[in-house]
């Protein structure tokens, strides 16, 4: 297994949206990691040959766009093995060589202040087992205040993440299972409506009518009393969203991404390494649910005005009086 010095490796994991590539591969180049990680899915059969040259495509853009010194390694699928499979496989490739790296998705484009913060986080809880990743997303609403630079939370987005070999190396995704006493089970104190979202959901996964990877994935970081670095400030867009997404159909789904601040070194962190239980509501509410369609119609509201109030007042429409 190769030891990190300086700047982490990067996996990136394709399939068959070559714009999307390009543009992600792009952004990796601001950071320039000594060592890539190009893990590409295979085209579905059924498709035809528009499926195979989009794949090819997004190849080629992944690879052409390295313009900096770098070692490429590829794991490329010569047919389609689904993004549950694909993933996971990649991941624990990746994995068996690899003592921790950052991982995105085609369509998760980030920040240039994404990289140093996963690099940094990396390096600082490297060896703390009670850490199972770093997000690049933040969920939290503009208002809400955090005292630090990060968090911890029970959530762990796969929104462009990081993470090491002891953690995902622990993961046996062929053997999971969720608790029979469910989600409160892991967390006593959640309210009744996030231990009904997660049973119900986690329900969907387990009978298979839900195919993915990072449910059950999350459900070990709990059922291993892990917690995420979570930065104050959204490090990560989801550019894919519509009709070329394999899960997510809805281009107009509200994710909850609020917070878009600068976010900088050095990074001041809280003081012990547990969940922060008011944020992760936060977090329940302003992005699961919402992202579910599933806010009642007052906070809904009230957020549609806050919205189109902020929107006119950075415009210099609204006047104090």
């Amino acid at each position: 297994m190769k030891i990190i010095s300086g700047k982490a490796p990067v996996a990136m994991f394709i399939y068959r949206r070559p714009e999307l590539v390009k543009s992600l591969i792009g952004a990796i180049g601001v950071y320039q990691p000594s060592r890539l990680w190009i893990v590409a899915d295979g085209p579905k059969e059924e498709q035809g040959s528009l499926e195979s040259k989009l794949c090819v495509d997004a190849r080629r853009e992944a690879e052409t766009g390295v313009n900096w010194p770098c070692e490429i390694k590829k794991i490329y699928a010569d047919r389609n093995m689904g993004l549950k499979v694909r993933i996971e496989s990649g991941l624990g490739r990746v994995f068996s060589e690899e003592r921790e790296a950052i991982l995105l998705e085609e369509d998760c484009h980030p920040s240039p202040d994404f990289f140093p913060f996963c690099e940094e986080m990396l390096q600082r809880y490297r060896d703390d087992k009670k850490v199972g990743g770093i997000s690049g997303s933040c969920f939290l609403t503009r208002e809400t205040i955090v005292e630090s630079d990060y968090f911890f939370s029970r959530y762990l987005h796969i929104w462009g993440w990081g993470t090491w070999a002891r953690a995902w190396n622990s993961y046996r995704p062929s053997e999971w299972i969720w608790p029979s006493q469910g989600f409160r089970s892991l967390f006593p104190s959640a309210s009744l409506k996030e231990k009904k979202y997660w049973d119900r959901l986690h329900a969907r996964v387990a009978s298979g009518k839900i195919q993915t990877w990072d449910y059950p994935w999350l459900a070990h970081v709990w059922q291993n009393k892990m917690v995420s670095i979570t930065p104050a400030e959204n490090l990560v867009s989801n550019c894919g969203l519509g009709v070329g997404a394999t899960n997510t159909k809805d281009e107009n789904m509200e994710t909850g991404i609020e917070r878009t601040k600068r976010l900088l070194p050095p990074y001041r962190g809280p003081g012990e390494v547990e969940s922060n239980h008011a944020l992760d509501q936060e977090i329940f509410q302003n992005h699961f649910l919402k992202s579910e369609g599933r806010m009642k119609f007052y906070p809904r509201l009230a957020r549609s005005i806050g919205r189109r109030l902020r929107y006119f007042a950075d415009r210099n429409i609204l006047r104090t009086v």
